[in-house]
This record gives structure tokens, C-alpha cells and sequence, in this order.
């Protein structure tokens, strides 16, 4: 199930805001907000912490481990579950209650600013001869460290 979509403030076109949170939600690796209730397939990591595609959980609603039930799991609000899990490709089954209620207002800067950018075509430079186009792709420092803070950790 695709995660619900989030409204567009005043005066910004909806089509236009979609697109810049669909980019900010592949850039995080998850859906940020708003709430709701998700199920996730993930391969069993065989240690003590499995770590949940989220930054912020509500509630963790079932979880099974290779096919058994998992009663009154160990869950931090960070997205961890304890326990002693398989080694199994696809082999815990999670249903959370995770993201914030509201868009946060600092990521609603970083959408409004891609926006504004793919207005303005982002073009950096153009190169006659050929007719080579180049698109100014980065983010500012203040940007890139506000999508950084809601982006899901790789660990080993």
C-alpha cells in the first residue's frame, strides 16, 4: 500500500508538491509522514536488532519470524525490534504504526526549494557547440542537512 499523500500548502500547485515529496521520500528511503499503518517484508538479519525501514514508530502492531508469532516484541520509536531473528531472506513479517502526523516544516522548506528550482529549469550552464545542458542537481548545506536527519542509516 502506498503511504497517503501529503496535502499542498496554500498556493502550491499539488502535482508540482507530489513530486517534490516523492523525491524527498526516495532520498530518505521512507515515507516521513503522514502516520499510518504499514507491513513490511524484511530479510532476517540472524542477531539480536532488526532495524525497521522508519525513523519513527508509533506502534509495532504484529511481527512474525520465520512464519511464528512474535508476542510483545521489544520496539524502539527509532525504527529497532530485539529479539533473536532468523537468517532468512524475507523472513520477518512487521506491522507498524510509523510517521510523523504532519509533514515537518523543514522538509516543507526542502520541497518548496526543488520546486522553485525545477521552475527555474536548474539549468547551471549550457554548452553551445553541442548543445549540452547541464542541471545544478545539489542541494544547498541547509537542505541536504535538513533531508539528512530523516534519512534511514545504511549499516553493514
Amino acid at each position: 500500500m502506498a503511504p497517503p499523500q501529503v496535502p499542498a500548502p496554500a498556493g502550491v500547485d499539488q502535482e508540482a508538491w507530489d513530486a517534490a515529496v516523492a523525491a524527498i521520500r526516495g532520498y530518505c528511503e521512507w515515507h516521513i509522514a503522514p502516520r499510518f499503518e504499514e507491513t513490511v517484508t524484511l530479510d532476517g538479519p540472524g542477531r539480536g536488532v532488526l532495524i525497521l525501514p522508519t525513523q519513527h514508530v508509533v506502534d509495532v502492531l504484529r511481527v512474525t519470524n520465520d512464519g511464528t508469532p512474535v508476542s510483545d516484541p521489544e520496539w524502539s520509536p527509532d525504527g529497532m525490534i530485539r529479539g533473536g531473528w532468523t537468517t532468512k531472506y524475507r523472513g520477518v513479517e512487521v506491522t507498524m504504526l510509523h510517521g510523523y502526523d504532519e509533514w515537518p516544516a523543514e522538509l516543507g522548506a526542502v520541497a518548496k526549494a526543488l520546486i522553485s528550482d525545477a521552475a527555474r529549469g536548474g539549468v547551471s550552464s549550457v554548452v553551445k557547440g553541442t548543445h549540452q545542458v547541464r542541471y545544478d542537481t545539489t542541494l544547498s548545506p541547509l537542505y541536504a542537512s535538513a533531508l539528512d536527519r530523516y534519512r534511514l542509516v545504511a549499516l553493514p
